[in-house]
């Protein structure tokens, strides 16, 4: 599954305030450290501000910070936010239920897709804002190991 470049930006913003949390943040300061521009930051903190990830204090002292500890925000929530594919939308409540009138091969084909969907949220949610910080921390992350489809293919 892919993430839009806004999205991985929006992680970043995160991942600079976590690193300074509680204390505010100025948007240049976000931008020198990320190489992205200011006017990219600002475009981010309407959504974030919206959905509480994002606490904005205006004024010459000013600057943004997170609105809640980094430990309490997962990077599901920052997900589900900035990609609308990943709420609970129609097209996703069609990969979770089954429908009566499909034949076998979209019912099958609609559970399969739903697990990789709730199985890649449910990484994302287990991750912090604050882990982002951390190293090597995706590799703590109690997930099956990946199956070698290839290898599969080959003994069959």
């Amino acid at each position: 599954m892919r993430l839009t470049e806004q999205t991985r930006h929006a992680l970043r913003v995160l991942a600079e305030c976590a690193a300074r949390h509680p204390d505010l943040v100025q948007v240049s300061a976000i931008a020198q450290e990320t190489q992205l521009t200011e006017y990219t930051i600002f475009k981010l903190l309407k959504t974030a501000t919206r959905a509480d990830l994002i606490v904005t204090v205006r004024g010459r002292n000013g600057g943004i910070r997170l609105a809640r500890a980094p430990e309490k925000t997962t990077l599901g929530c920052v997900v589900r936010t900035f990609e609308p594919r990943f709420r609970d939308c129609a097209p996703a409540e069609l990969l979770t239920v089954e429908a009566v009138e499909s034949d076998v091969v979209d019912r099958n084909l609609n559970r399969a897709l739903g697990h990789g969907f709730r199985a890649f949220l449910t990484a994302l949610d287990q991750m912090t804002v604050l882990d982002l910080l951390q190293e090597e921390t995706a590799s703590t992350l109690d997930l099956p190991p990946a199956r070698n489809l290839e290898a599969d293919a080959r003994t069959q």
